[in-house]
């Protein structure tokens, strides 16, 4: 009988779930180019000998946008998650404000998360793939953010360093 304990890859293992509870499997095989759907559920679950490949993965997180796998793979890199290029293409069409806004309030919601673990004194297989997701979608708005940043930054650098120059020069007569 298989145990997570057995499991070396502890994120990805949990990546997995959450993509299974996320998804069709029906539909996602169909579309990932899988030839039944058990081929994929058996991929999915860790205690079976076959694995996922890298082409598989591809095609499935090409088929749901779901990039909880990806990101279950990042995490047990020690990586940051993934940040979607067309997320950054698209950032200049949110005003700041509202990106830092929406940080915020994601951030909150992931404070709200630890009080009720802090509560409960556990923390449940659906209060965890919430962290998960909310950790991620603060940690993919803060990249947004910071990158929009450098743009603005790098499209005027002259007004930028001049606004410094004159913030640090001392005042005549202060």
């Amino acid at each position: 009988m298989y145990s997570p304990s057995n499991c070396k890859h502890l994120h990805v293992m949990g990546a997995y779930r959450q993509f299974a509870s996320a998804e069709n499997l029906e539909d996602v095989a169909d579309k990932a180019h899988f030839y039944r759907a058990q081929m994929l559920r058996n991929k999915l679950c860790i205690g079976q000998p076959h694995q996922l490949t890298v082409d598989e993965l591809v095609n499935v997180t090409i088929a749901t946008g779901n990039r909880c796998i990806i990101d279950g793979v990042l995490l047990e890199l020690k990586c940051a998650p993934s940040v979607l290029i067309d997320h950054l293409q698209s950032s200049e069409k949110v005003a700041l404000t509202d990106r830092a806004l929406e940080i915020n309030a994601n951030a909150a919601t992931l404070g709200k998360l630890a009080l009720d673990v802090k509560v409960q004194k556990r923390v449940t297989e659906r209060m965890r793939h919430e962290v998960m997701n909310r950790g991620t979608k603060v940690m993919t708005e803060l990249a947004i953010f910071m990158h929009e940043i450098e743009q603005r930054f790098q499209s005027v650098p002259v007004l930028s360093v001049a606004s410094d120059v004159m913030q640090a020069l001392p005042m005549p007569g202060l």
